[in-house]
């Protein structure tokens, strides 16, 4: 396990309302917790650590959009500055990099393969950016258009065992296209009606322990469970805020245990489901304070079983063991 770090100084801007914590620190919220088999104790709501200010130096954040926890651990993280920024497990600032363009718009979704390429659907320019762990590119695929080939507004990416990938997009399109390891068109996957709705924005992507997909459909305020063929195998979820209903959900990742972690921006909180669409438990409400969320994009989870999530209108990350 991690050693999460301690700061006077920040612990104390999580009990003085107003202050904030120096960029590109962590903000602990727990004494020091040693390497071992224990896990650390648990503030109120679940809330282990917190990371991030607003604003543009290293480390802090304009209106943070995507997250993604690579294989080691490392997490990333894309905000409204058009950069990626990459973390320690603990939150410690490590590097960042700028995407080539930005004045059409900034990038909503990241995810990282196995041998930790970081793939960032650069949303509005229509295309997908490959690079390495430290920024540098490696690949880029995808055109501006509604062919095969061609990409809208880019939302997300998941691969499967065999290294196919599988982009998401709308404003217009909203389809999902598989693509092969080598980033080579292969076929439109989904599009269309779905269960007697159309595809409405579907914001994220992820592949199960069973490589089946999953897809936050996220202005029908459902999850789809497909296989890799394209037929559907479940779908469940409506408009609310109740359990079991979802608002906006803006990412899904498939849990170890075989759970579902669906995050909704409109009801700031996080859900996780059964594989049958059973409501299992809530986290989070709306507010300011720490262990509460104001408009989350996105959540993910580390190789240690913790969650980062993104408190997209208080500009950090909030980290919680469920």
């Amino acid at each position: 396990m991690g050693t999460w770090l301690h700061n006077p100084v920040q612990t104390a801007w999580a009990r003085v309302a107003g202050s904030r914590p120096r960029p590109g620190r962590l903000l602990a919220l727990l004494p020091l917790l040693v390497a071992g088999c224990d896990p650390p104790p648990l503030t109120p709501n679940g809330v282990i650590a917190a990371f991030g200010t607003q604003g543009m130096a290293q480390g802090a954040f304009v209106t943070p959009r995507a997250i993604a926890v690579g294989p080691d651990g490392a997490v990333y993280v894309a905000d409204k500055t058009a950069r990626i920024q990459r973390f320690s497990p603990q939150g410690e600032f490590e590097t960042q990099w700028s995407m080539p363009e930005r004045a059409a718009g900034k990038p909503v979704g990241v995810f990282v393969s196995p041998d930790q390429r970081v793939f960032v659907a650069d949303t509005h320019y229509s295309r997908i950016m490959v690079y390495d762990r430290d920024g540098n590119k490696l690949a880029r695929f995808g055109e501006n258009g509604t062919g095969d080939g061609q990409f809208l507004l880019t939302t997300d990416v998941a691969m499967d065992a065999d290294g196919y990938l599988y982009v998401s997009e709308y404003g217009g399109n909203d389809r999902i296209t598989k693509w092969t390891p080598d980033y080579r068109f292969v076929c439109v996957l989904v599009a269309g009606e779905v269960a007697g709705r159309s595809l409405a924005r579907p914001s994220a992507l992820d592949i199960d322990a069973e490589q089946t997909l999953w897809v936050a459909d996220s202005c029908n305020h459902r999850l789809l469970r497909f296989d890799l063929t394209g037929r559907l195998l479940a779908h469940f979820g409506e408009m609310g805020d109740g359990a079991g209903q979802m608002r906006f959900p803006y990412d899904v990742a498939a849990t170890p245990d075989g759970e579902l972690l669906v995050c909704e921006y409109a009801n700031s909180r996080l859900q996780w489901f059964s594989p049958d669409g059973r409501s299992l438990r809530t986290w989070g409400v709306q507010g300011r304070e720490l262990g509460q969320l104001w408009a989350p994009w996105g959540a993910a989870i580390g190789p240690e079983g913790n969650v980062y999530v993104i408190d997209t209108l208080n500009c950090r990350v909030q980290v919680i063991r469920p």
